[in-house]
């Protein structure tokens, strides 16, 4: 019988270390192709809830974004959820992610927790390091006929304002980048061709038979991954940090690289 414990508390313990220490910064690099009729190939790299805070590992976001730049894509968008608690350490965040490489540029939305910290102060810094916040706006992507990256606040803190795709061409088409993945349902624009969403960092816990075992508001329908409803697509990042809980199980941190055509 105490042999038995042991062996428990043993397997309890290592499944711990893992958790804690090796698969939340095993990040996987996952390739999704998605044909949206393009007039010419596009490739994006998606970086989604970083969480930055006092505790963060800042060699791990390092090897992050050389991961990223190692890919050598057309666009990087990041998807919200810059920090976790405070803006202590904005400045370091910002040094690594300037560091970021794509041939197009780097586009942003913020996340629920962004705004909780202060929206505009982060705003500020990501736009003085390279990366242009869509806050309620659109951008044309070069190269492409009609097509829109478009970005909308926080569904659950911020204050989104569909009117630049309302205001858009009948025919035009948006590549929409909108934190929580649950904003699909709302989302039925035919003009919004893709969705790029995070929030739900794929669960951070996921059993096996049972799947994630905590799920945010504003993300239980849409977990990770790709959805469809008709010809629109939803890809869900599973993050690259996390939050409360600073652990992943059955669920590595997560580079999308979508190929767009």
């Amino acid at each position: 019988m105490k042999r038995a414990l042991a062996s428990v508390f043993i397997g309890l313990g290592a499944g711990a270390g893992y958790s804690r220490f090796i698969e939340r910064h095993a990040v996987e690099v996952v390739p999704v192709p998605i044909d949206l009729g393009l007039t010419t190939p596009l490739t994006v790299a998606v970086l989604s809830d970083i969480h930055f805070d006092p505790l963060y590992e800042i060699d791990y976001l390092e090897e992050v974004v050389a991961r990223n730049n190692q890919l050598s894509p057309d666009l990087i968008i990041h998807t919200g959820d810059f920090l976790s608690q405070s803006a202590e350490r904005l400045s370091d965040l910002l040094a690594v992610l300037a560091k970021g490489r794509a041939g197009v540029g780097s586009f942003a939305v913020l996340g629920n927790h962004d705004h909780y910290i202060g929206a505009d102060a982060i705003t500020a810094g990501l736009m003085a390091s390279g990366i242009s916040v869509l806050r309620n706006r659109s951008v044309p992507l070069p190269g492409q006929k009609d097509c829109y990256l478009t970005g909308l606040e926080s569904f659950w803190a911020g204050a989104p304002n569909l009117t630049p795709i309302e205001s858009s061409p009948p025919h035009a088409r948006h590549i929409l980048l909108a934190h929580e993945p649950d904003s699909f349902d709302l989302l039925t624009d035919a003009r919004i061709a893709l969705q790029v969403s995070g929030h739900t960092h794929g669960g951070q816990v996921r059993l096996p038979l049972v799947g994630a075992i905590c799920l945010p508001s504003w993300g239980k329908k849409y977990e990770a991954g790709l959805y469809a409803r008709g010809e629109q697509r939803l890809y869900v990042n599973r993050g690259i940090g996390t939050v409360k809980r600073h652990f992943r199980f059955n669920c590595r941190p997560e580079i999308t690289l979508l190929a767009l055509t």
